[in-house]
């Protein structure tokens, strides 16, 4: 039995979301095929996730520094949400991150939960032979909708490309991608790619 952890980025607005419609039939057929496997939704839009502030840092030098008897009931509080959400996500064994992309990146949102959990010594480690992953044997999927065409040119979406070398640092593989794009530059195609992206998405899910 495996969990999975999906992470979801979109703010719900009464818009139809390309995004969230291909991660439900994604998410619809992965618990058909896997039906003991247990899943986990955070949705950072409406989770709060907990800030990296100068709150944080102070407390974290505490903690460092074994001062922790001079942390303020806040600072507690803080560090013990910290805490929680990344071991969740330690916890999981697949991640699937849904977002639409947001000026050739992914929400501020989805980047601060990326902060969240980017902590040496639990998600990766340094050596002496440079940076190694501690998440191996894991593997992810990104779901991403954009209105115009940016793939393969990861230059241009530059948030998948942070998000894949996330995962690559946390030792997370395979890495799997679903790109919707191209609904605002060519409507007339619009259901076309959505009916791809869910053909995809149902697939993957199979096997994922």
């Amino acid at each position: 039995m495996a969990k999975l952890l999906l992470i979801q980025a979109h703010p719900k607005t009464n818009q139809f979301s390309y995004s969230l419609e291909v991660a439900k039939h994604f998410m619809n057929t992965y618990q058909q095929e896997h039906p003991t496997d247990t899943i986990t939704v955070r949705d950072v839009f409406t989770d709060e996730v907990p800030p990296i502030n100068d709150l944080t840092l102070d407390a974290w030098l505490k903690v460092k520094k074994a001062d922790t008897h001079t942390l303020s009931s806040e600072q507690q509080h803080l560090i013990d949400k910290h805490d929680t959400w990344l071991e969740e996500f330690i916890n999981h064994d697949k991640y699937v991150f849904v977002n639409p992309m947001y000026n050739h990146f992914i929400p501020a949102e989805m980047k601060q939960y990326i902060d969240l959990v980017s902590v040496a010594r639990k998600t990766f480690k340094y050596t002496e032979n440079g940076l190694v992953g501690l998440l191996k044997g894991k593997k992810s999927l990104h779901i991403q909708a954009a209105g115009g065409y940016y793939q393969p040119d990861i230059k241009v979406d530059l948030g998948s490309q942070y998000l894949n070398d996330t995962m690559l640092r946390f030792g997370v593989t395979p890495i799997e991608s679903i790109y919707i794009e191209g609904m605002s530059e060519t409507p007339e195609k619009a259901t076309d790619i959505l009916n791809a992206a869910i053909s995809k998405a149902t697939t993957l899910a199979a096997t994922f």
